[in-house]
């Protein structure tokens, strides 16, 4: 009987460490599964730009700016103090863009902007100071499109460079009692993007509608390969994404696939899945982002309704999908030098430097 009772008790130890064991590699498969989940659709893994950008932006800032188009004369605008100079935010696409207008018209923005790049590491730093690091400079900012237009309704930034606010975007700044003020200054083109060796070359918007409400679903239905079409979305209210749902109209937007890790802080962080050279994947964006900034490799951009988005037809208006490039302020904010900006922008030295980095002048 002793022996029975042993027994029984050692298999009973044997059960319960085979359920922890199982338990335990349940908690690090997932943990591993997370992970790869996160390298293969958290974006591009960078952490540029204290992780606000997935672009490296060397040669691109004011302090570093060798790629940064150049007027071959003085810009017609120039700001002096520091102080009164407009703080400016934007979308990744777009940083090329207002950093070489602030190397245009901001004197010495580039001693000014190497000295915040200095403070970054130290302990010994002051609330405003650690703001200045966290935001990526203290008058050119950087912290994307989501977080920009928040830092503009609470009035930490005087523009905004990218696509038109999101309807969210707005109605936000209405809560707050702020109205958003758009101005065109340029124009891009929303393009799709597929595999470069997929077959299919052209789409049509009615296609690409169907294509995302979930209406089509294989690449055979547009005399592809006989292959599952992955339809890659973007965050809630970037500006692609809200290009995204101006284009489908009335068209109901599919609910993405996401994916959840756990950040670093503790927190639980929802992420879109964004295109990573998936087999069959289509996806979306801006331009001057595949074409400028070359930011995905291996694919090609398709012509939408027979129409390809050469910078020739971005500029004469005749690819289906240019949309405007905008600066956007508050209609509150009467700092009279953000208004200069605006008119510098409008200008010819504006638009030469708009049209020299990769957009279409107005």
């Amino acid at each position: 009987m002793p022996e029975k009772k042993t027994a029984k008790s050692f298999r009973k130890i044997i059960s319960f460490f085979i359920i922890i064991g199982l338990a335990i590699s349940f908690l690090i498969g997932r943990a591993v599964y997370k992970d790869y989940q996160f390298k293969k659709y958290g974006g591009h893994g960078f952490e540029y730009m204290g992780g606000y950008s997935s672009t490296d932006f060397t040669g691109y800032h004011v302090y570093d700016g060798e790629k940064l188009v150049k007027l071959d004369h003085e810009a017609s605008l120039q700001i002096e103090n520091v102080e009164e100079m407009p703080v400016l935010d934007g979308a990744e696409a777009c940083y090329p863009v207002y950093a070489a207008v602030a190397k245009a018209i901001y004197k010495d923005i580039d001693v000014i902007e190497s000295e915040v790049q200095a403070l970054d590491g130290r302990e010994d730093l002051s609330e405003e100071e650690m703001e200045w690091v966290w935001r990526n400079g203290r008058v050119v900012t950087f912290t994307n499109t989501v977080v920009g237009y928040t830092r503009l309704i609470n009035g930490e930034v005087d523009l905004i460079f990218g696509a038109s606010p999101s309807v969210d975007q707005i109605n936000e700044a209405a809560e707050m009692g702020e109205t958003m003020v758009p101005i065109p200054i340029g124009k891009e083109a929303f393009v799709f993007f597929v595999e470069e060796d997929n077959p299919v070359d052209n789409i049509s918007s009615e296609v690409l509608r169907k294509i995302y409400s979930g209406e089509i679903t294989n690449w055979k239905e547009l005399g592809g390969k006989n292959q599952e079409i992955v339809a890659f979305q973007r965050p809630r209210n970037s500006g692609s994404q809200a290009m995204m749902e101006y284009f489908m109209g009335e068209t109901p937007l599919m609910e993405p696939d996401v994916m959840t890790r756990v950040s670093s802080m503790g927190g639980v962080i929802e992420r879109v899945k964004e295109y990573h050279n998936e087999r069959g994947a289509i996806g979306y964006t801006f331009q001057f982002f595949l074409r400028g900034l070359q930011q995905e490799k291996g694919v090609k951009m398709l012509s939408v309704d027979g129409v390809y988005p050469s910078v020739e037809n971005i500029k004469n208006g005749t690819y289906p999908i240019t949309i405007k490039l905008v600066c956007t302020k508050l209609e509150s904010n009467h700092n009279p030098n953000v208004q200069k900006v605006i008119d510098f922008l409008l200008s010819p030295d504006g638009q030469e430097i708009i049209k020299k980095t990769g957009y279409g002048p107005l």
